[in-house]
């Protein structure tokens, strides 16, 4: 067994001594170039981590930070439930509001409200679809057929379903309730397809997507909802 290092010679003690005081003498000796080689391989992986963590923490927190962040919006009533008749082939109303009580012209955002349905409290009433184009954004027109983007040529039908060109899914919708026999519009939210055949319809989600953000599949959780 070898001697502990209390245990050791006075003479052996000297040459430790002398050996650790050669590395700082004697940049050649061969302490001297192990303590170098394990102060720079230490150095440049803790400089390495701290870059890393440097570029690291902003860019997740850039990414996902919008998922976790609150909104601050408002129920706008638009008018008495009686502005919308349940008519057959009945189209939509554009209507234009404001998103919060003191927002200018940057909150405005215009909606296209249908009745379906006579019983108000239903939850499936009224239908209030976003003029905001799921392909850039451009606002879209009403048209006889559904509705129409004049910017890219994107198509939908009367229930926000894309129809032809370059939208990836359908027109957004706003929750609607109706209160004291007015109907009132709030959050928008991005849309869906479900189902198939004459069960295929447009759903509203629970999550918001900027124009040109699938709501659906694997690519759906590489955009984190962003702020409205």
């Amino acid at each position: 067994m070898a001697d502990s290092v209390g245990s050791r010679t006075p003479e052996a003690r000297r040459d430790t001594v002398r050996g650790a005081a050669a590395a700082y003498t004697d940049p050649s000796s061969a302490h001297g170039s192990v303590s170098r080689g394990r102060f720079l391989t230490g150095a440049t992986i803790g400089l390495g981590g701290l870059i890393g963590l440097g570029l690291g923490v902003p860019t997740v927190g850039f990414a996902l930070g919008p998922a976790f962040r609150g909104e601050e919006w408002y129920w706008v009533d638009i008018g008495p439930v009686e502005n919308w008749k349940v008519e057959e082939g009945g189209g939509y109303t554009p209507v234009t509001f404001t998103r919060t009580p003191d927002g200018g012209d940057l909150e405005r955002r215009v909606a296209f409200v249908k009745r379906q349905k006579e019983d108000v409290q239903d939850p499936e009433a009224f239908v209030a679809v976003s003029n905001i184009c799921m392909h850039l954004g451009c606002p879209v027109q009403a048209t006889a057929r559904g509705f129409a983007c004049p910017c890219h040529g994107g198509q939908y039908d009367t229930a926000g379903e894309r129809t032809a060109g370059p939208p990836i899914r359908p027109l957004n919708r706003f929750e609607t309730k109706v209160e004291n026999g007015h109907l009132f519009v709030g959050r928008v939210f991005a849309t869906k397809v479900e189902g198939s055949g004459d069960n295929r319809r447009v759903v509203i989600t629970d999550t918001w997507k900027d124009p040109g953000q699938p709501v659906q599949g694997l690519l759906s959780f590489l955009y984190p909802a962003p702020p409205r």
